[in-house]
């Protein structure tokens, strides 16, 4: 969808960017294909945009304007999905009746998956006088407070990947334990700690998973309500 918007849209001078948040890369190239994309389209295997934008997940979105201002800042940013994209499965059958009521919370504000597209429809359409876009103070409202806690997690988390990378993943399980207990509701750290774990190798070191994690902490974290 984003490279279909893409296309409708930079005539007007409007560019997608997207950008996987994945400590292993090669977890984003099946959706790269799938969209075989003429916008630019990246990898932060280190969670960058976790620290500069505060996403906490994906799909999330930030509108930036032509001098480089943010008018939206970081919100979750659902678009159609289309029968190419990897992530269109269905809710696999033999979940317990705790993990659909964790999912269903979850998604619950993913319902009408075509207003953040007709936000961004208008805000190019129109500019700065989209009903859309935000004044600076509301931008600073709504974007995420860099906490001691937040910027911690960050650090764990990166040392984390580093002993990851360095060939001592168990290592690194306190280290990704430590971020998501400093900053529960960041999911783009436990979702890439529980990803790369090889499980014939090392079992499960973390002693639980991300429905667990999601119903504990709140499922509504997980997406929070878009304000449109």
């Amino acid at each position: 969808m984003w490279q279909a918007l893409h296309a409708e849209l930079s005539p007007s001078g409007f560019s997608v960017v997207t950008v996987a948040l994945d400590t292993d890369i090669e977890a984003a190239r099946p959706f790269h294909e799938a969209a075989q994309p003429t916008h630019p389209s990246l990898v932060d295997s280190a969670l960058s945009l976790v620290d500069t934008f505060g996403m906490t997940n994906v799909p999330f979105g930030v509108w930036i304007d032509e001098t480089g201002t943010i008018v939206r800042p970081a919100e979750v940013a659902f678009a159609p999905p289309e029968q190419s994209d990897p992530r269109s499965r269905p809710i696999p059958p033999d979940l317990s009746p705790e993990q659909r009521r964790v999912i269903d919370g979850m998604t619950r504000s993913t319902g009408d998956r075509h207003r953040y597209v007709a936000a961004v429809r208008d805000w190019v359409a129109k500019g700065a006088d989209s009903e859309f876009v935000l004044d600076p103070a509301e931008v600073i409202a709504r974007s995420r407070p860099r906490s001691r806690g937040a910027a911690t997690a960050a650090a764990e988390y990166e040392l984390g990947q580093h002993l990851h990378r360095a060939g001592h993943p168990l290592d690194a399980v306190a280290h990704f334990e430590a971020a998501h207990r400093l900053d529960p509701e960041n999911w783009s750290y436990a979702r890439n700690a529980y990803a790369i774990v090889d499980r014939e190798t090392m079992g499960n070191p973390y002693g639980t998973d991300l429905l667990t994690e999601v119903g504990r902490v709140g499922p509504e974290t997980f997406y929070p309500e878009l304000d449109l």
